[in-house]
């Protein structure tokens, strides 16, 4: 039982990946109530939800509770950055996500994030050399948004979901 948050893990994103969030969802909240305190499951829950705009204050802080329970784990510190973005709070979101980038400066989504972040806040220069470091490794979606905010700069058309 103990392995069985790993199985529906995967169910969850098997589910996602077709397009059947509320089955995904269901599959992560059984798997948070065998493991309650396993980061991956409440990153994956979180932000799901943040995604689709779902419970935003409750998903922050499933989000912020994996950051404290996996430190190390850059992704999950740029989901938190990204929690922190969307609710309106951009200095606290540049810091998180200046973090996640220093964490793994490779991971196209993260430069991404903070890229649209340092916009947001006004800071125009750095948000460009924050999306053409995600450049470098952007495949498929996030390579044609990132190309557009080096075009036109955030828009609600090119934003990161």
């Amino acid at each position: 039982k103990a392995d069985l948050w790993s199985l529906l893990l995967l169910r969850a994103s098997a589910l996602d990946q077709s397009g059947q969030w509320p089955e995904a969802k269901k599959a992560l909240e059984q798997g948070l109530a065998i493991a309650p305190d396993q980061p991956l499951l409440l990153n994956y829950l979180g932000y799901g939800k943040l995604e689709r705009g779902e419970e935003m204050n409750s998903a922050e802080a499933m989000i912020r509770k994996a950051s404290q329970l996996a430190p190390d784990d850059a992704s999950i510190t740029d989901s938190l950055g990204w929690a922190q973005y969307k609710l309106g709070k951009v200095a606290e979101a540049i810091s998180t996500l200046q973090v996640a980038a220093e964490k793994d400066p490779d991971q196209a989504e993260i430069q991404e994030h903070l890229g649209d972040a340092l916009f947001k806040a006004g800071r125009r220069f750095e948000a460009r050399f924050a999306w053409e470091a995600a450049l470098v490794t952007a495949e498929d979606d996030i390579a044609t948004r990132v190309k557009a905010k080096l075009v036109s700069g955030l828009t609600t058309a090119n934003s990161a979901p």
